[in-house]
């Protein structure tokens, strides 16, 4: 019974997945979703996961849990005085693989930038995840060595950061699916990576910052 349900939540969350990637959060029903993973019973949504946003929110930790391990096996690689890069290789390069190593169609990068777009929902982004040490480890790291960096300019940059991730990525995984690209998710991330440590620790002219989300980076 139990694998049943995990099945029938797996289903959910990918077809949720294609219609909000595709369509845009508040443009699909859960009923739409329920009928697009093959349920008959309408209220699968809220049968598995409560409402809306309770499937949003396993969808991204489903997102997360991928990416970690990941993390945690390239930053136990490290030496012991990595380079900023090379911590934010071992956030980002995990998080474009979960996001684009899957087999086609795939509309997860998609997704996540409609989740991030959205108001109503992009607050879900925020919320804490359990077994993510090895994501908090590199954030602290991350920080340590950008300590000459004021903390609003800081801030702004990680909230710039995390837009431009989420939009590349999305903007490369559409390019894929129509054929216009080979996929590269490694040449991505060590892209993205390069980018990263070239916004965060820029030199600083002026004072302050732009940042209406205070955490560094949401990846």
């Amino acid at each position: 019974m139990a694998r049943q349900s995990e099945v029938a939540r797996g289903a959910l969350m990918d077809a949720a997945e294609e219609l909000y990637g595709r369509d845009g959060i508040d443009q699909v029903s859960n009923r739409r979703i329920a009928e697009r993973a093959g349920h008959a019973n309408h209220s699968a949504v809220a049968y598995h996961f409560g409402d809306r946003d309770g499937l949003i929110a396993a969808m991204l930790d489903r997102y997360t849990e991928q990416a970690e391990p990941s993390r945690a096996e390239m930053l136990a690689a490290l030496g012991p005085d990595p380079t900023l890069v090379e911590l934010l290789r071992c956030l980002v390069l995990p998080a474009v693989r979960s996001l684009l190593d899957r087999p086609a169609p795939c509309w997860r990068a998609r997704f996540l930038n409609q989740v991030r777009a959205t108001p109503s929902t992009a607050a879900l982004l925020e919320r804490p995840v359990a077994g993510t040490s090895a994501t908090a480890a590199i954030m602290a790291a991350t920080g340590e060595r950008l300590r000459h960096v004021d903390q609003p300019v800081l801030n702004g940059r990680g909230w710039m950061l995390t837009g431009m991730v989420f939009e590349v990525c999305a903007a490369y995984e559409a390019e894929v699916a129509a054929g216009e690209r080979e996929p590269d998710s490694a040449a991505l991330g060590c892209f993205l990576t390069d980018a990263a440590a070239g916004l965060l620790a820029a030199p600083v002219t002026a004072p302050g910052g732009f940042a209406p989300d205070p955490t560094l980076i949401h990846l």
